[in-house]
């Protein structure tokens, strides 16, 4: 890159010029982050060295841009690394604004779900895009299946294994949402539901979400998705306290039946220590009583309406209806999921769950 170039020296702090302006690296986190061979595993860049067995003052001796790379010599152990611009810019820490780097919330006007045809799915280069679209939207629809009440061809395992293995949870491999005589959940009911993530009672909670149309509603049973990432965000704009309250406390869920009970504490809105937003667990149907000293109990259910409240603005709620052979695929911990109006009995779905690495620790593995 143009103007990638050593601004200041220190023993301690070294600072360069990037594309978008100078950033500066301690000494101690470029010997700890060295990529050269007598530090990196060349295969699968796991560390050769524990952090432990680093000099007591790590030092940088010399600094300077060979060849567009940054190569850097330490003392007192002399080791020397060279880094690669990108990795700089992609790593810098210096004025780094704090944001998901793959995630980007949206809106329902105009939002069109990435689709990725059954008859393509060993396309690498269309698995790699719809990948891409379940981490940038949280969401994607796999098409061209099989539709009707006895399924022949494609099954709902065989599109999750497209990322991955079926996770088996005490619903089994694969449920089935329809209505049933004796439900152990109200999903398996005609019922509209209210828009919310699944099982925030189990850990760690199921990261992606399958529900495959076999036979559609004709009436009723309207799917209403939300991304709840937008939704925290607009919280965290126009009621800074309230997000604050929801991302500061767990709160217990819980769900009993068919021999369980699955208990689990999580926030409401999860963030790391960036205050970035990495989750969403919304689900009033599995919280149990809320908990929180008394002081901050009212405060608390303040948040949480608001935020309930938030989640049913006409702006945030995108409506369709998932047609027989069409199989949604979203984010558990992110798209809040419900269904609009009392649905037909003859209702089908096929659901299941993978686990978040098989989706998302394949970005970056695929072609583009």
């Amino acid at each position: 890159m143009t103007g990638f170039t050593v601004l200041a020296l220190e023993a301690d702090v070294l600072t360069v010029e990037l594309a978008d302006g100078p950033a500066r690296f301690h000494a101690v986190w470029l010997r700890d982050n060295a990529r050269d061979d007598a530090s990196r595993d060349a295969a699968n860049e796991q560390r050769l060295f524990d952090v432990s067995e680093l000099p007591d003052e790590v030092a940088i001796a010399a600094a300077e841009v060979v060849d567009g790379h940054l190569r850097v010599e330490f003392a007192p152990d002399g080791a020397v690394s060279t880094f690669d611009v990108e990795w700089l810019e992609a790593h810098r820490y210096d004025g780094r604004e704090c944001r998901s780097p793959v995630a980007v919330p949206w809106l329902a006007a105009g939002f069109d779900p990435h689709r990725l045809a059954w008859s393509r799915q060993d396309d690498p280069g269309a698995r790699s895009a719809a990948t891409t679209a379940l981490v940038r939207d949280g969401l994607a629809i796999v098409d061209g299946l099989a539709g009707g009440s006895n399924v022949v061809g494609p099954s709902i395992s065989d599109v999750a294994g497209i990322w991955g293995p079926v996770r088996e949870t005490n619903y089994g491999e694969v449920f089935h949402v329809r209505a049933e005589t004796d439900p152990v959940n109200l999903a398996y009911t005609p019922r509209a539901l209210n828009v919310h993530t699944d099982n925030p009672y189990r850990r760690p909670v199921p990261g992606f979400q399958l529900l495959h149309c076999l036979v559609a509603s004709g009436t009723g049973g309207v799917t209403v998705l939300v991304d709840g990432f937008r939704a925290a965000e607009s919280l965290r704009v126009e009621d800074p306290a309230a997000f604050d309250m929801l991302a500061g406390h767990r709160v217990p869920f819980r769900w009993r039946g068919d021999g369980f009970d699955l208990r689990r504490r999580s926030a409401v809105i999860e963030v790391d220590d960036r205050r970035v937003v990495l989750a969403v667990h919304y689900n009033n149907r599995s919280a149990a009583p809320f908990d929180m000293p008394y002081d901050e109990m009212s405060g608390f259910y303040e948040a949480y309406r608001t935020f309930a409240r938030l989640l049913h603005r006409s702006e945030l709620e995108f409506r369709f209806t998932l047609l027989p052979g069409e199989c949604l695929v979203f984010d558990n911990e992110r798209i809040l999921h419900g269904r609009e109006g009392q649905s037909d009995p003859e209702r089908y779905l096929q659901g299941c769950y993978i686990d978040r690495d098989w989706v998302h620790g394949r970005v970056g593995a695929l072609p583009d």
